[in-house]
């Protein structure tokens, strides 16, 4: 079972609610167009850009990962489609001309590096002016974080979903005072590959308002809810130069 599989259909239905409704929001952003060549940084074992793909959304792409399993996975998956190549981020610049996509996607990938910044200029070095970009990245402060820890609670007692613990002091500094801060994750410690525990997901708000046109926000899976019980956060953007 691939991880895409795993995530989709495992887990509990809280969990696997807030996974469908990532994907297909981000495949709603992009279906006024069809895009002649897609980035998708950080692209798992490519099921969104097969999705992608298969709904006449993009004629070609790349997908780019740091683990080589995820890029054996897509290779696989894409076995039979010509126009889609897969690699490591160092190889990127062997791939792809500069300024060369006109879609850019980034999905839950944001919260896994310890330079986010820079993971978005080198994405922004191969967009088209004009090009249509999507990030996601999980909502894990605020109120929101109280209910995804229940919902990975179940999911995990099941079986094999796993996830980051918070004590009592740490989940009350996340979710009631919005507060990271307080206690040491991989987030506060510098390190190059962070989790979850201890991202806040308005960082990269402010990146994103610094470097690119954001054209709307949109909170999964309850959007009228606002920052209530939402598991992510995604933003549609333009690249303006």
């Amino acid at each position: 079972m691939s991880y895409s599989q795993r995530i989709l259909q495992q887990g509990s239905r809280l969990t696997r609610l807030a996974h469908r409704s990532r994907f297909g929001t981000v495949l709603d952003a992009i279906r006024n167009a069809q895009y002649t060549q897609a980035l998708d940084y950080g692209c798992g074992d490519g099921w969104l850009l097969k999705m992608a793909y298969e709904q006449n959304l993009v004629k070609k792409g790349f997908g780019v990962d740091v683990e080589p399993l995820m890029l054996s996975s897509c290779k696989e998956l894409f076995g039979d489609i010509p126009g889609f190549q897969f690699c490591q981020p160092h190889e990127l610049p062997e791939k792809i001309s500069p300024k060369s996509c006109d879609l850019i996607l980034c999905t839950e990938t944001l919260e896994h590096v310890g330079e986010p910044e820079s993971i978005l200029e080198q994405m922004l070095t191969y967009s088209q002016p004009g090009a249509k970009m999507v990030i996601s990245v999980p909502i894990e402060i605020g109120p929101s974080l109280l209910f995804k820890q229940v919902g990975r609670y179940f999911a995990n007692r099941k079986g094999g979903y796993g996830y980051e613990r918070y004590g009592l002091n740490e989940l009350f500094s996340a979710s009631i005072l919005w507060n990271t801060n307080s206690f040491p994750s991989s987030h506060s410690a510098n390190a190059s590959s962070t989790g979850h525990k201890g991202f806040d997901y308005r960082k990269i708000d402010k990146l994103l308002q610094r470097k690119v046109t954001i054209e709307r926000t949109i909170l999964t899976p309850f959007p009228w809810t606002g920052h209530l019980i939402n598991s992510t956060v995604i933003w549609i953007c333009r690249v303006d130069n």
